[in-house]
C-alpha cells in the first residue's frame, strides 16, 4: 500500500513538474492578428527562455524590428511579458551593390517594391541564394550583408552589398588511396575539367557520384584546397571489386525425353576498369538447349579524347541447333550523362543464315520454310537512365532501358532451294522490306519497411514490318532472364511483354530470400502463324554471399494461362558469382 502511495504521490509531483504554464503575452501597442498567444506555453525557466526568443523573432519576421521584452513577472503557473513591439517597417529603398541582374530577377518584385513590408525570413532566403549561386560560379568565398541601414518612422533604407571574394577555377585532380584510375577520365566523369569555373554543387555531388561506379569507394569526404586561383580538389579513393565471374547451371525436365533431365548453363565474365579508364569488358557464353551455343562479347570505352563521349560494340552469335546461324553486330557512339546514364546512336547488321534444308517437305509441299536466310542494316537510338542505390542488390530506385532501330531487311535465295528447282517460290516475295525492332526494360524497387522491397519490372519487345515476319527473326523469351518456369528460350514471339513482381526479404548487403509472379503477353504473327496469349511463371529463391562469392538457387514453375501448371516439372537453377 506505501508503495502505491508513493507511486501516486510521484506521479502527482512529475505531473506538477512538466505541467504545461502560461505565457501572457502584454503590449501598448495591439499584436498582429496572426500571432498565436498560445503557442507560446512553457514548462521551466528554460523553455520559457526560448519561447520568449521564438516570441521575439516571430515578430520580427513580421516587420516589427523592435520587438524587444520590456519586462516578465511571475505569478504561480503564470509569466507575464511585457513587450515593446514598435512600428512594422516597410522598405523605404533596398540597393543591391555587387549582385548581378540577372540574379535578383525575382527578388526584385518580392523584395525592393516600394512600401513593401520588411520580410526578413524572405531577405535572407534571396541572401542564402546568392551566396549559393556565387559559390557555384567560381566565388566560393562569396559574403553578402546589409550595409548603410538608415531607419526612419516604419521606414528601412539599406543597401545590400555582395562581396564575391577572389575567382577560382578547377585544377587538376589530386587522389590518394590504393585505387587505379585515371584523373583524366575521373575529372571528366565528375564534370571537374581543370580551368572550368569552381562550382561547389559538382564538389558536394561526387560522393553520389563515386557511389554510381562500381569499381571505386570513397574513403573520406572530397576535400577542397585552394590555392592562389586554382582548387585542387582532393579524393582519398580505395579500390572495390567490380569485376566478376559467374555461372548459372540449370536443371529442366526435358520435353522432348520422358524421365530425363536437361542441364543448361550460362558462364559470364565481366571486367571493368582494368586499364584505370573505366573501360568495361564483358563476355558470356551460354547453352540453354542441346547443340544451340550462344556467344555475347561486349565492350565500352568512356570518354573519348577526353570527350564527353564513348565508344561501344557487341557481337552476338546464336546457332540454333542445326536449323541456323545468327550473327548480329552493333556498333555505337554514346554521348555520356551522368551517373552512367547515356544516349546512343548505333548501327547494327544482324543476320540469319539456314544450316540445313528439310529437302523432302520442301519437295513435297513446294513452299518455303518458316525460316529464311535474312539480312537487316539499320540505325537506332539506344537511351539508359538508372537511380539505384546499390546496383547488385538494390533496396529502392528505378532504371529504365529504350531501345529502337530501323532498317531494311532483304531476304537472300538459298543457294540450295535454287538446286532444286524451287527458285520461284520467291518471286512472290517481296525481297527488300522495312522493319522497325524496338526494346525496353523499366524496373522499379519499392522498400517496404526496414529489410523488405518489391521489384517491378516490365520487358517489352517489338517487331513491325510491312511482311511476313521468319522464325529466325523472332525474339525467343523463356527461362531465367524473362518469363522464368519456362523452358529456355522455347518461346518465339514477334512481340511480347512480360511484367514481374518480386518481394524481397534482405538478409545483409548482397544476400536476400525473394518470391516472385512473372506474367507475360505474348504475340507470334508469322507467315504461317497467327496467335496470341498469356503465359505466367511463380517461385521463389535465394542468393547468399559467402567469402568465395555469391550464390543462387531458384525454382520456378510456368504454364499458359488457363492450363494447370506442371509441379512435377519445376525449373531449378543454380548460379555463382565471383567479385575480384
Amino acid at each position: 500500500m506505501r508503495i502505491i502511495l508513493l507511486l501516486c504521490c510521484f506521479c502527482d509531483v512529475s505531473a506538477a513538474l512538466f505541467a504545461q504554464k502560461t505565457l501572457n503575452i502584454r503590449s501598448i501597442s495591439p499584436l498582429p492578428s496572426s500571432l498565436n498567444a498560445a503557442a507560446y506555453g512553457y514548462t521551466d525557466s528554460l523553455s520559457l527562455q526560448n519561447s520568449l526568443q521564438r516570441l521575439i523573432s516571430d515578430l520580427h519576421q513580421r516587420a516589427y524590428l523592435e520587438a524587444s521584452v520590456d519586462s516578465l513577472t511571475y505569478q504561480d503557473s503564470t509569466a507575464q511579458a511585457w513587450l515593446h513591439l514598435g512600428p512594422a517597417y516597410r522598405w523605404a529603398r533596398l540597393r543591391t551593390n555587387g549582385i548581378p541582374s540577372e540574379w535578383r530577377r525575382n527578388a526584385d518584385a518580392n523584395l525592393r517594391s516600394k512600401g513593401g513590408w520588411v520580410d526578413l525570413a524572405k531577405l535572407e532566403a534571396f541572401k542564402k541564394e546568392w551566396v549559393q549561386t556565387a559559390t557555384n560560379q567560381g566565388y566560393p568565398f562569396a559574403q553578402i550583408h546589409l550595409d548603410s541601414v538608415e531607419f526612419s518612422p516604419g521606414y528601412l533604407d539599406a543597401t545590400l552589398r555582395l562581396d564575391k571574394g577572389n575567382l577560382f577555377r578547377f585544377d587538376t585532380l589530386l587522389l590518394r588511396g590504393d585505387a587505379n584510375i585515371s584523373p583524366a577520365y575521373l575529372q571528366r566523369y565528375l564534370g571537374l575539367q581543370g580551368k572550368q569555373l569552381y562550382d561547389q554543387s559538382r564538389v558536394e555531388n561526387i560522393r553520389e557520384r563515386i557511389q554510381e561506379l562500381p569499381f571505386l569507394q570513397l574513403r573520406n569526404d572530397p576535400e577542397v584546397e585552394f590555392i592562389g586561383s586554382r582548387a585542387l580538389v582532393v579524393l582519398e579513393l580505395d579500390r572495390q571489386k567490380a569485376s566478376r565471374f559467374d555461372f548459372i547451371i540449370g536443371v529442366l525436365p526435358n520435353s522432348q525425353q520422358v524421365k530425363r533431365l536437361l542441364i543448361t548453363g550460362t558462364f559470364e565474365g565481366e571486367l571493368q576498369n582494368q586499364f584505370g579508364r573505366g573501360e568495361r569488358l564483358y563476355a558470356r557464353f551460354e547453352q540453354l538447349r542441346p547443340s544451340s551455343p550462344r556467344l555475347d562479347v561486349q565492350f565500352n570505352y568512356p570518354f573519348l579524347a577526353n570527350l564527353p563521349i564513348g565508344a561501344d560494340f557487341k557481337l552476338h552469335l546464336y546457332r540454333r541447333d542445326t536449323a541456323f546461324l545468327d550473327l548480329d553486330v552493333d556498333f555505337g557512339i554514346q554521348y555520356l550523362l551522368e551517373g552512367g546514364d547515356y544516349l546512343k546512336v548505333f548501327w547494327n547488321q544482324r543476320s540469319s543464315r539456314l544450316l540445313q534444308l528439310n529437302e523432302v517437305s520442301l519437295l513435297d509441299s513446294k513452299s518455303l520454310p518458316p525460316t529464311l536466310d535474312v539480312s537487316q542494316a539499320s540505325f537506332g537510338l539506344e537511351f539508359q537512365q538508372q537511380q539505384l542505390d546499390y546496383r547488385l542488390n538494390p533496396r529502392r530506385g528505378w532504371a529504365f532501358l529504350g531501345r529502337g532501330a530501323a532498317g531494311t531487311k532483304r531476304i537472300l535465295p538459298n543457294s540450295r532451294v535454287s538446286e532444286l528447282g524451287l527458285a520461284y517460290l520467291y518471286d512472290t516475295l517481296q525481297l527488300r522490306t522495312f522493319q522497325y525492332r524496338l526494346l525496353s526494360e523499366t524496373e522499379a524497387y519499392v522498400p517496404l519497411g526496414k529489410n523488405s522491397t518489391v521489384k517491378f519490372k516490365l520487358s517489352s519487345g517489338w517487331t513491325l514490318a510491312n511482311q511476313a515476319i521468319y522464325q529466325n527473326e523472332q525474339f525467343r523469351i523463356g527461362g531465367n532472364r524473362l518469363l522464368r518456369g519456362f523452358d529456355e528460350e522455347f518461346i518465339f514471339a514477334t512481340h511480347y511483354a512480360v511484367g514481374v513482381a518480386e518481394y524481397r526479404l534482405l538478409l545483409n548487403r548482397n544476400s536476400f530470400l525473394y518470391s516472385f509472379l512473372d506474367y507475360g503477353w505474348i504475340a507470334n504473327r508469322t507467315a504461317t502463324l497467327q496467335e496470341d496469349y498469356r503465359a505466367y511463371g511463380f517461385g521463389a529463391g535465394i542468393t547468399f554471399e559467402t567469402r568465395a562469392g555469391l550464390f543462387g538457387l531458384s525454382l520456378a514453375v510456368g504454364t499458359r494461362a488457363g492450363t494447370a501448371p506442371d509441379f512435377a516439372g519445376p525449373k531449378v537453377h543454380f548460379g555463382y558469382v565471383s567479385l575480384f
